[in-house]
């Protein structure tokens, strides 16, 4: 049975994700290398932390390790951005569940009908907390990703990474772990900085690739002339007017 890269414990800031992180890369802490099954998925608790690396990136192998995407069926609602991370909150179960999943052994799916026990629907519902990051590995880029499961009854009771001394002593490299969502937002506003280029014939409609702008010629009423506006979004700006001598 696989066990969770951390038990125990909550995360505070990315900054301890960090840590633990680093933990696993120096071998301290295991990496989830396959999707739980139905057994594992049923030991979630409060303090548990998974660590797994993402398959199907463009410098990962088609059979190298790593997971797709995790799934732990809970059903989760909306997340929510805080910091770097991204909650959800687990929804009201119902006492019989339908989970409907991928066979392990094969790619036929399975259903499995799952009665929850009366002590979970008394339990106070997860919050789920993800933090994803790019890192530099001897195999080239890869995207690690952490989940973390708390209640709001227990966060507080919950260790940290100072609390255990092989966490606590880590020194992490700087610039070593990039968040995803920063990066992703950093690639976002450069190409929206991008400059536009003029493309398709110039005496009739010219469209700007790279910008949300377009430039349509319009009838005038004018002998000889031709109307243009500039178009951005839902709005209409700037008509010009272009005349022949």
């Amino acid at each position: 049975i696989q066990r969770p890269t951390c038990e125990g414990i909550r995360v505070r800031s990315p900054q301890d994700a960090h840590v633990i992180f680093h933990g696993v890369a120096l071998g301290i802490l295991p990496m989830i290398t396959r999707r739980l099954d139905t057994e594992e998925r049923r030991t979630i608790n409060s303090g548990c932390v998974f660590v797994w690396e993402e398959r199907g990136g463009p410098n990962t192998e088609p059979m190298g390790l790593g997971i797709e995407r995790w799934s732990d069926s809970i059903r989760w609602g909306p997340s929510r951005v805080r910091e770097e991370f991204l909650f959800y909150h687990e929804k009201e179960p119902d006492p019989l569940d339908i989970d409907i999943g991928m066979n392990y052994d094969s790619d036929a799916p399975y259903v499995l009908l799952r009665y929850r026990p009366a002590h979970v629907l008394m339990r106070e519902n997860l919050v789920k907390q993800t933090y994803s990051v790019f890192v530099e590995t001897t195999n080239g880029r890869r995207k690690w990703h952490l989940i973390a499961y708390f209640t709001q009854d227990t966060v507080d009771y919950l260790r940290t990474v100072d609390d255990i001394p092989y966490l606590a002593y880590i020194k992490v490299p700087v610039g070593v772990y990039k968040s995803a969502r920063s990066a992703n937002r950093t690639g976002r506003c450069a190409r929206a900085m991008r400059t536009p280029e003029f493309v398709g014939d110039p005496l009739s409609s010219v469209t700007l690739i790279g910008a949300d702008v377009a430039i349509e010629q319009e009838a005038t009423p004018v002998r000889g002339c031709r109307m243009s506006s500039v178009k951005r979004g839902w709005f209409t700006s700037a008509s010009s007017v272009e005349c022949e001598n």
